[in-house]
């Protein structure tokens, strides 16, 4: 009920959110489902959609709008079957990171485009590190990403 009175507040005071993302712990499901019916926002899954075992739940209890798709914490295998269970659904999908150089998230921007499958793009834990130390084939131009 906290995530909801505070996703309310924001939208009586005109800020305009795109997603609200994994507003409740990881395991409390109904409590997704209840921000996801409440909010005036869209709802995300990140923690709570760790497998697409997890993401099958989501989806039977209608918990939410989105779901981020992290291949540190799926899997390449459990990313895709993912997405297809997101499309079949009608969800929407994020692209996500954990604390990962460029040579990991150099795999996620390469299934991101290989899919084409994502909404929104969140993967900037390489420009978080003080010394990066791969150089993935891609560059980030702005909010564009490009492969060589």
């Amino acid at each position: 009920k906290q995530a909801v009175k505070f996703v309310t507040e924001l939208y009586r005071a005109g800020v305009d959110i795109a997603v609200f993302e994994q507003p409740v712990w990881m395991f409390d499901i109904e409590g997704l489902k209840y921000v996801r019916w409440n909010s005036p926002f869209p709802v995300a899954a990140d923690e709570s959609a760790r497998t697409k075992f997890d993401v099958l739940r989501l989806i039977k209890e209608e918990a939410v709008d989105y779901v981020n798709i992290k291949l540190m914490k799926s899997g390449i295998s459990d990313a895709l079957a993912i997405v297809e269970m997101a499309r079949s659904a009608n969800l929407r999908l994020m692209i996500g990171c954990m604390a990962e150089s460029s040579l990991g998230v150099n795999q996620s921007v390469h299934f991101a485009l290989g899919t084409g499958a994502f909404d929104f793009y969140d993967l900037d834990s390489p420009l978080m590190l003080k010394e990066e130390t791969f150089r993935g084939k891609y560059t980030v131009e702005g909010p564009k990403y490009k492969v060589s």
